[in-house]
Parts: structure tokens; C-alpha cells; sequence
């Protein structure tokens, strides 16, 4: 049983007020990073119910947290429940006490804020979101849960139709690129070499703020944007080279500005962050009963295979594993928002094809580094460098970082994953094409060629396809139908939806 000085610990507010920052240690390790990092704002009302989901190590935690903060000063303390359940509870039975604790204190409050961080890890957790709901407590609250397992997540929603959650689920993902220009660009001025650099800095972040595409826009549209910042290429590709070493998630951005910019340390990356994110992959497998030998089997064939194209019957042949097996920890994996699956596309029957070979990226470029340092042992600096200086390595890395933005662009929880209007093309002939996005009754074919010399040739040519964008590592050109648009210009002005956090 969870006794009331531990709740009272999980929630130091009751006690310190607009102070507890300087007494919760999530607040605290944020304070001692470089670039805190700010993401989108929820707007709720009573009786909504709020769903964030996103793999660990994202900023979740933090996310409450910061939010909390700003309620303290307009709501009274004892009003917000943070619970962890990762931390402190082993059965939704504790839970439960530990609310109704906190209800029984707060019974004639008419305004009560209540956040739930990790909820997955109990089993049945989805039961105490419906006592909630139909017990009436939650037409003077509103409810915040975080988790990690997007199957769990997905079933949650399936089971509390008209109970406030509608509309109210979001991803809470790594740091996009446009979103990580604007995040660090202010620390990189004044630390960037040569000084002329820093003052195109600036003026970058200003010309970026009124310029975005979400490709909904006809290609002629998208074109103007992509010339309006182009100017500012050099700026960019100075910000992508340190976006392609780091990614997007918070710890790792702040330990690399940390040690390259301050400590001006060629090698960025220490051991102990590697640690932190392998220990977090195989630690979700693990508690919920997965085995860590076969799932760093699997992970480390996907990290040979990488952006190749490869049927899951090849992949579990290739490693000895039933075909079952491997499709269902590559399932719980995808779930967890540790990797993605893209699914090639059938334009005869226009579906997916579902038997059909399929391309596995990570999420985040950091979550490949990390585990290829794990599966080899090689240095994590090491594995960086050899990627990026590998023509054919760099450009797998470029792809899965187009796939990610891609979904995020779109992408709504539940309503609209990415499998629903994100996919490639090949055929018998050996073409292919890396992305194929749907945009209503036509569809946009989007091709990486990170290289020199890249030409609206340089792209299958599909019947069923208006129109092309070339994603190059120099070149810029435009025709009828296709525009050629260096990475970091195309990734810069590219928004994510606004259930991406």
C-alpha cells in the first residue's frame, strides 16, 4: 500500500508552492541542461481526457512537469496530482488508493488537475480512466496520461469512446529538424566558428519563422518557401551536420552542445548515455515479457539490413527465428516508438502490400548509433563518425530521418498513422521509389539522393504520380513537375502536425 508521505514526495508543489522546482529532481536535471527543450502546449477543458504518447527518454516526465509549474501559479497546489507510475506503483490497485487520496482531500474543489506519467506499465490500467470518467470526477478535471506502449495507448481509446478523450491524443516524439533549429539556434550563436556565421545565425531564425510547409501545398508553393530560405543554406547544413550526430532527443542534444560547443570535445558522446538508451530499449522489452537475446538479435539484423528492402520471413530466416516471433517483437518495437515500418504500396489495388518486402528505419538516428554501438562494441563516437563518412551509411541515415518527418508531418493518433498515407514503391523491374505520400486522390513521390548532381532524372517515374520532389545534398532546380531541394532546406521548412508535440 502507498503511504500519504509518498504521494506527498511525488508532488513537493503541495508543500513548497511556485518553489519546487528546487525540489524535483526531473525540474532540477532540466535546469542543468544547455537548451531546455519547449515543445507545442495542450489546451484542455473539464472533463477532457489527454493522451501523450512517445518512446522513454523523450521528455515526457518533463513535459508534466514544466506544465505543472505553470499551474501552480494560477491554480491552488493541492489542486494537481502527479503520479508516476513507472516509479511507484505496482498495481492499479495502489493507483487507485493514491487517487482517491487525493480526492478525499480535495472534495469541494471544483477545478482539479490530474497526470498519470507512464500509466502502461500497470496492468489494466485503462480501467481507472474509465472509473474516472463514469464515476463523474473527471467533469471537474482534467486528466493527463503519458506511456510508452502504443498498443496499450490504442486500446485505451478503443475502450472510452465519448469520455473527453476525443481529439485529445498526441505523439511526443525527438525534436524534428526545423523544431531543433529553433530550439538551439540561440545557443550556437556566439559558439559557432567563424564569427560571420553567427550573425547569419540570426538573421536564419527570423527568415525561418514565416516560412513552413506542410505538402499539402501545390509544388509551385512549396518552391517558393524552399527559395525563400535558401539563401540560408550553408547556415543549415552547419546545423544539420549536428542534427545527423545527435537527433532529437533532450539528452542527447544537450550532451552534445555540452561537450562540442563548450568543452570543444571532438568526441561528443559518453558511455553512460549509450547505456541509458540501450538500457531503456531492451528494459521495455523486457517488462512486458519479451526476451533482451532475441530482441537484440532482431535489432542488430535491422541494423545490418538498414534501409534496405527485406520481407519479415527473410529477416527471421536470416537470424534462425520463427517468422512469428520476429513479426511480433518487430510489432511491440514499432509500438514503442522505437522503430518504424514502411509499407511498400500496391497503386493496382491501391493498398498496402501487406506480404510484400518493407523498409525498417529507427525513429531517431541516436537510437541507431546507440544500438550499433551495443551490437558491435564499438565506441559510439566511432560508430558516428564511420556512418557519416559512408557515402551509402549517411544516406540510409538521411532516408530514415525523411520517413520520420514525413509521418510526423501528418500523422494523427489513431485516426491517421503513417501506414495510411506513407509508403514506397518498387516493382519486378527493380525500380523504386522512397516515398510515396498521399494528398488526397493524387500523390506526391519524394526521392533521397544525398549527392552531387541531382536532376529531375534522377527519379522513377510513376503513371499514377503528378508530381516529384528530389531531396539532394546540393542541388536546386525546379521543372513542370518536380523540384530538386537540397536536405537541410526541405527538412528546415517541413511543420509536423499539431498532434506532434
Amino acid at each position: 500500500m502507498v503511504k500519504s508521505r509518498d504521494i506527498s514526495n511525488q508532488n513537493p508543489w503541495w508543500k513548497h508552492g511556485l518553489g519546487f522546482p528546487s525540489f524535483d529532481i526531473d525540474l532540477l536535471k532540466m535546469q542543468q541542461q544547455k537548451i531546455p527543450i519547449e515543445r507545442k502546449k495542450i489546451d484542455l477543458k473539464k472533463g477532457d481526457i489527454c493522451v501523450i504518447r512517445g518512446c522513454r527518454q523523450v521528455g515526457k516526465t518533463v513535459y508534466m512537469k514544466r506544465w505543472i509549474k505553470e499551474l501552480v501559479g494560477d491554480v491552488e497546489a493541492r489542486r494537481t496530482l502527479y503520479l508516476s507510475a513507472d516509479r511507484f506503483f505496482k498495481s492499479r490497485k495502489e493507483l487507485r488508493g493514491a487517487i482517491d487520496y487525493f480526492l478525499r482531500s480535495n472534495r469541494g474543489a471544483d477545478e482539479l488537475f490530474i497526470f498519470l506519467d507512464e500509466i502502461t506499465v500497470l496492468r489494466d490500467w485503462n480501467l481507472e480512466l474509465k472509473f474516472l470518467s463514469d464515476s463523474g470526477i473527471t467533469q471537474k478535471a482534467r486528466v493527463i496520461v503519458t506511456g510508452s506502449s502504443g498498443e496499450a495507448l490504442r486500446r485505451v481509446g478503443e475502450q472510452l469512446p465519448g469520455r473527453g478523450l476525443e481529439g485529445n491524443e498526441y505523439y511526443l516524439k525527438p525534436l524534428s529538424f526545423r523544431q531543433f533549429v529553433f530550439q538551439t539556434i540561440d545557443y550556437f550563436v556566439g559558439r559557432a566558428s567563424p564569427d560571420e556565421l553567427n550573425q547569419s545565425l540570426r538573421l536564419l531564425k527570423e527568415n525561418l519563422k514565416g516560412v513552413r510547409i506542410t505538402l499539402n501545398e501545390e509544388l509551385e508553393e512549396i518552391t517558393r518557401m524552399a527559395d525563400r530560405v535558401l539563401p540560408f543554406k550553408n547556415e543549415l547544413e552547419y546545423l544539420l551536420d549536428h542534427y545527423l550526430r545527435c537527433g532529437g532527443f533532450p539528452m542527447a542534444i544537450n550532451q552534445h552542445v555540452e561537450n562540442y560547443l563548450v568543452k570543444r570535445k571532438e568526441d561528443s558522446f559518453e558511455r553512460d548515455l549509450v547505456d541509458t538508451f540501450v538500457r531503456t530499449v531492451l528494459g521495455e522489452l523486457t517488462k512486458y515479457g519479451k526476451n533482451e537475446m532475441t530482441a537484440s538479435q532482431i535489432l542488430r539484423e535491422i541494423i545490418d539490413k538498414y534501409g534496405s528492402r527485406f520481407s519479415f520471413t527473410k529477416l527471421a530466416s536470416d537470424i534462425d527465428m520463427n517468422h512469428n516471433t520476429t513479426s511480433d517483437y518487430l510489432d511491440f518495437l514499432e509500438k514503442s516508438f522505437i522503430l518504424s515500418v514502411l509499407y511498400a504500396y500496391d497503386f493496382n489495388n491501391k493498398n498496402l502490400k501487406y506480404k510484400g518486402s518493407k523498409k525498417v528505419y529507427f525513429q531517431d538516428p541516436f537510437l541507431y548509433y546507440s544500438l550499433k554501438s551495443f551490437s558491435t562494441g564499438a565506441d559510439i563516437n566511432e560508430v558516428i563518425r564511420e556512418t557519416l563518412e559512408d557515402e551509402d551509411l549517411s544516406s540510409k541515415i538521411i532516408e530514415g530521418i525523411v520517413f520520420s518527418h514525413l509521418s510526423m508531418s501528418r500523422e494523427i493518433p489513431l485516426l491517421k498513422e503513417a501506414r495510411t498515407f506513407l509508403w514506397f514503391y518498387y516493382d519486378t523491374r527493380g525500380r523504386e521509389l522512397d516515398n510515396v505520400l498521399s494528398k488526397g486522390n493524387n500523390y506526391l513521390g519524394i526521392e533521397i539522393k544525398y549527392r552531387n548532381d541531382v536532376g529531375p532524372k534522377d527519379v522513377t517515374r510513376i503513371a499514377e504520380i503528378d508530381n516529384y520532389i528530389i531531396v539532394s545534398k546540393e542541388d536546386f532546380s525546379e521543372s513542370e513537375d518536380t523540384l530538386v531541394v537540397p536536405i537541410e532546406v526541405f527538412l528546415s521548412l517541413l511543420e509536423t502536425s499539431i498532434h506532434n508535440l
